[in-house]
């Protein structure tokens, strides 16, 4: 009974120290203008990556792209820094991969959510793919009114620097945080594991 007591109360006092933050999107470029068969075509001839950056350690929750009509099964995967050097336009390895089903429709916001992708500080990039061949009419449409810091285009297995083909297209990373746990909260922290250790002392004794 006692053990339980203070089990409990080291919950509480832990919860108490370490709040988790809310989420926020890391990565926002706004909702591309080009209308449909205004951007790049979509298909499994082309993959489309954005950077972006974190500047701690975060837990990326979803990852949205904006497109419009059938691109088959789509692929959404997170790459580490450029290959070719910070700076650079070449995704490095591939971190998590994750795909999901599209139908036929308008241009809108297509993506997955509860994706629990922890990464630390630094640059990363989100890579686009389809499976439907030449005959697929999708299509990314650009003009993002908040451009990434870099774009890149893979064709025929080999990666491209988008930076002036008018790429642009449409990006949205939301994730969260683990808070820093304030002064207050790491004080009560403390003391219940000063209380544990006593209660634990006078029981052996």
């Amino acid at each position: 009974m006692l053990f339980e007591r203070l089990r409990l109360t080291f919950v509480l006092l832990f919860t108490l120290g370490c709040i988790p933050a809310q989420a926020a999107l890391v990565a926002d470029t706004g909702t591309p203008s080009n209308a449909i068969g205004a951007g790049w075509a979509f298909n499994s001839g082309h993959s489309y990556a954005g950077r972006f950056a974190v500047s701690g350690a975060m837990t990326i929750n979803s990852v949205e792209g904006y497109f419009g009509t059938d691109a088959g099964e789509v692929g959404i995967s997170l790459f580490g820094n450029s290959a070719d050097g910070e700076g650079g336009f070449i995704p490095g390895s591939m971190l998590r991969s994750a795909s999901f089903a599209t139908g036929a429709g308008d241009a809108a916001w297509h993506g997955l959510a509860g994706l629990d992708w922890a990464v630390g500080e630094g640059s990363y990039w989100i890579v686009f793919t389809s499976t439907w061949d030449s005959a697929s009419q999708a299509s990314m449409p650009g003009a993002a009114a908040s451009t990434l810091t870099a774009y890149a285009l893979q064709q025929g297995g080999q990666w491209y620097d988008a930076a002036g083909l008018g790429l642009d297209q449409g990006l949205r990373v939301d994730a969260s945080a683990m808070a820093v746990p304030e002064p207050g909260g790491m004080a009560l922290f403390g003391l219940g594991l000063a209380v544990v250790g006593v209660a634990g002392r006078r029981k052996r004794a």
